[in-house]
């Protein structure tokens, strides 16, 4: 089954595919066509549609080795907006790595990607599986390359990984992998990891404002709101909303809304979501409600939420905000 992506995003990767083929004396309106956007583009485009300047854009330059590093070499974090500014604002990497991903909706990103912890490496995995296979290797070369400008940014200066692992068979240009990335790469992994010394997680950003911070993360949730509108995110999202107290499995909320639970894993992930995330954004949202407004107590609060255990809550509000809920409860 074909996956398709319908929400709505920036136009910014499409600008820059435009961008590359302009140099190579490419008209954008070959790179459009089959899109039904203009030339001059709108603020935001489906995925589907920047999926069909991707192949466009390959097609009319032949494919040439290491087009997605070239185009993902253009990305900048200012022009994600919202979800730029938030990691930019960020106290920490850390704190940085879990809002972005969080919010990864909000990017070009076509992957799914997670952060795995161990007591010594850090590894964010890009899982693009989904990705459909004539454009995939192209996508990630764009991902890893904008993945590692977006870093340096953040901390204010050139920051290698330890290595790369890639699931893909070494390329004949796989030396301009290791040229991007800065560090020694594998192909043929099991999958697609950046590994980083665990440590750089608890690395204070030079630009870190808490208060803004939290302003940008909310802002990111209410806009990941709007650009789902329509889709089956929404309405995973509203029947989570609906259960507060009591968190339905994820094939009970899949039969109510008359598909499958694999279906629905699949089109939550086309929309750059899944169940998990939406979970932890609608009890993240009105934890800092409850807490706030409310004379409810921590343990209540988690109560209110699902949780069986209050430290279970303590550690799922950390995790969202770096801080306590008592943290939150005003004085």
């Amino acid at each position: 089954m074909t996956v398709s992506w319908p929400q709505r995003r920036a136009t910014a990767g499409i600008r820059h595919m435009l961008a590359v083929a302009a140099e190579d004396g490419v008209p954008a309106e070959r790179c459009l066509a089959g899109t039904g956007l203009p030339a001059d583009l709108p603020a935001e485009a489906t995925g589907d549609q920047e999926l069909t300047v991707a192949r466009n854009l390959i097609a009319a330059l032949g494919d040439p080795p290491g087009l997605g590093l070239r185009v993902g070499g253009n990305h900048r974090l200012p022009e994600f907006g919202i979800w730029g500014f938030a990691l930019l604002t960020s106290p920490t990497l850390r704190d940085a790595a879990v809002v972005g991903l969080r919010h990864l909706g909000l990017t070009f990103s076509f992957a799914r990607i997670r952060l795995v912890e161990g007591p010594e490496e850090v590894a964010m995995v890009i899982d693009d599986s989904d990705v459909p296979a004539d454009v995939r290797a192209f996508l990630l070369e764009r991902e890893l390359v904008a993945i590692h400008a977006i870093i340096d940014t953040l901390v204010g200066e050139p920051l290698q990984p330890l290595r790369l692992e890639l699931s893909v068979p070494r390329p004949p240009h796989g030396d301009l992998y290791e040229l991007a990335a800065g560090c020694p790469v594998t192909f043929g992994a099991p999958e697609n990891v950046i590994v980083a010394d665990a440590l750089l997680l608890d690395r204070p950003l030079p630009h870190a404002d808490p208060h803004t911070w939290e302003v940008c993360e909310r802002e990111c949730r209410e806009l990941l709101v709007r650009r789902a509108e329509g889709t089956l995110a929404v309405a995973v999202r509203d029947r989570l909303l609906a259960g507060v107290g009591t968190v339905p499995a994820m094939p009970t909320v899949a039969a109510e809304l008359h598909v499958t639970a694999r279906t629905l894993h699949r089109r939550l992930a086309a929309e750059g979501t899944s169940y998990r995330r939406l979970l932890d954004e609608v009890r993240h949202g009105l934890a800092v409600e409850l807490l706030g407004t409310t004379g409810l107590s921590v343990e209540q609060v988690a109560a209110r939420l699902g949780y069986t255990e209050a430290s279970s809550f303590i550690h799922a509000f950390r995790r969202w905000t770096g801080t306590t809920p008592r943290a939150h409860k005003p004085l």
